[in-house]
């Protein structure tokens, strides 16, 4: 029995860009609704956007229309006062304009403006050796080495014997040969 639905819709390419750039705006919008919930706003009048300044936008409502008709931007009709105006929604803005915009909404600096140098940088970090695998014991050598120093007086086949109980649940109990092989590489016992 299956759980899941799968769903396929079909979009056109420039209505789903406009809904990803609508949700990127309205994300930016959300962030200063919080702050402040008279500024949540889609549509601009040309004026509003020309005064703006945004990035590769004419600054006088004129040339904004203007560009607005010649790329046709999503508009609408909207009443303001009593008369008729054209607004523009946000989306249609050129990527550089829109980016901007949503940069002043969540008060982000300048696109054009670079970062201070830092005239002093910290040392980087001294890296630390690295232990090779030829140096290290197996978890279980330091156990073993335990039990015949405080229980078996270095005889090495009792504490061997008692290594099985000793050892912590997450360490497996080598080979007797494997184990002849470490101890001898360590110099804990005799060839």
């Amino acid at each position: 029995m299956r759980n899941s639905l799968d769903l396929h819709v079909s979009v056109p390419a420039d209505e789903f860009a406009y809904l990803k750039r609508r949700v990127v705006y309205l994300e930016a919008v959300l962030m200063r609704v919080v702050r402040d919930s008279e500024l949540m706003r889609e549509w601009f009048a040309p004026a509003e956007i020309a005064g703006m300044g945004l990035p590769g936008l004419p600054d006088t409502p004129e040339g904004v229309t203007r560009k607005a008709n010649k790329e046709r931007w999503r508009r609408r009709k909207t009443r303001v006062r009593g008369s008729w105006m054209q607004v523009i929604h946000v989306t249609s803005l050129p990527a550089r304009a829109f980016d901007a915009l949503v940069s002043m909404i969540l008060e982000l600096p300048d696109i054009n403006e670079t970062a201070p140098l830092v005239d002093v940088l910290p040392p980087p970090p001294i890296p630390k050796p690295a232990i090779s695998d030829a140096n290290t014991a197996p978890p279980w050598v330091l156990p073993l080495m335990r039990i015949m120093k405080r229980e078996t007086s270095g005889n090495l086949s009792e504490a061997w014997q008692i290594l099985p109980e000793r050892l912590p649940p997450d360490v497996a109990l080598p080979t007797v040969e494997e184990a002849a092989a470490v101890l001898v590489r360590f110099g804990l016992a005799g060839k």
